[in-house]
């Protein structure tokens, strides 16, 4: 047996078969066996081509935008896209600190890697949004987000 079990749940029926047929007696061996365990739910995570269309998406920021003036880095117009987002949405953002020898700052606490499946779908949909008030165009407006799988679809 591996060391992890993961059960993608999606409805109560498919969920309550699984839990009582693939996971309690995996979970009874164990404990009878003396074994300590842990269990642990969470919402689904993102998908990649979830990552890979926001990460596209800002790209296309960075190519078509300035910010103060300047043209930025691709992770910088992340970071300032991300902070927006969460500012927007109502979402937990980071802090801004004091870097360790005072002579500047640090954002922390706001990760894209950290999205859950339902945040990264409203990422994307900002995104889209905050491009049509920002003058972006992004390469293939006729793509959208299934929000119940998290696929890119296309018309």
């Amino acid at each position: 047996m591996s060391d992890r079990i993961t059960l993608r749940l999606r409805d109560p029926v498919q969920a309550h078969q699984a839990i009582t047929q693939q996971l309690w007696p995996l979970l009874k061996a164990m404990l009878t066996a003396g074994h300590r365990m842990a269990l642990e739910l969470h919402p689904e995570g993102q998908t990649r081509e979830q990552q890979k269309k926001y990460h596209a998406m800002i790209g296309e920021v960075t190519e078509q935008s300035k910010h103060l003036g300047s043209k930025w880095k691709t992770e910088d117009w992340k970071r300032l896209l991300i902070d927006q987002f969460a500012r927007d949405t109502g979402k937990t953002h980071g802090r801004i600190i004091p870097n360790l020898d005072g002579s500047g700052v640090v954002e922390v606490g706001v990760l894209s890697r950290k999205f859950g499946k339902s945040v990264a779908n409203e990422f994307i949909e900002w995104l889209h949004c905050w491009g049509a008030e920002n003058g972006v165009t992004y390469a293939d407006e006729r793509e959208w987000v299934d929000f119940e799988t998290g696929e890119i679809c296309h018309a």
